[in-house]
């Protein structure tokens, strides 16, 4: 299991349409099985809902117990053990069913991000602000050469679970994008 978020970055040729860029880089990443995909408990698979509640409660509070003894010991709230069930039932069919299937950990990669944002926003890209471009490349159409030293530098994006873009030029001609950030938990 991975723990704690992961840094990663996937290029596109470029395209007017920044929503059509991202949906080509979402889907190549889950083509290429560049993305973290936790298993989904099999038991879960085989019980009903109640049933899968009802088992991960008293595993849950078990372990409570054996950790903190009976007195402090609580009552397991259910909303995990439910969306754990709902997630493992899900046939992983592409990036959007993977991500789903994948309440607690997400990806690991740029199937997180779902949508196109002008400012960051969670779960979005959104262009690399023009004081950053300046910083990291001193130019507003750096190459890919340059973007790909930027990350080699420590360009990641924005906070947790958001992205950014930026777009690489070859000469005054837009030639790729560059999709980045970091994700999962």
């Amino acid at each position: 299991m991975i723990m704690g978020a992961s840094v990663w970055n996937r290029r596109v040729p470029y395209q007017a349409d920044i929503t059509a860029a991202l949906r080509q880089a979402r889907e190549e990443a889950y083509a290429d099985g560049d993305y973290y995909l936790r298993e989904p408990d099999p038991r879960a698979r085989q019980m009903s809902e109640e049933e899968f509640v009802a088992l991960e409660a008293a595993e849950t509070r078990a372990a409570l117990v054996a950790e903190f003894g009976e007195d402090g010991a609580w009552e397991p709230g259910d909303g995990f053990a439910r969306q754990a069930w709902h997630a493992a039932q899900i046939e992983v069919t592409g990036p959007d069913t993977l991500l789903e299937s994948q309440p607690f950990s997400g990806t690991h990669s740029i199937i997180d991000m779902t949508g196109v944002a002008d400012h960051p926003d969670g779960g979005r890209v959104a262009p690399l602000p023009d004081e950053d471009l300046d910083h990291w490349f001193g130019t507003r159409q750096p190459s890919a050469e340059a973007v790909e030293e930027a990350f080699d530098d420590g360009l990641d994006g924005f906070a947790r679970w958001h992205g950014a873009y930026v777009i690489a030029y070859d000469g005054d001609r837009p030639a790729w994008i560059y999709f980045f950030g970091w994700s999962g938990d």
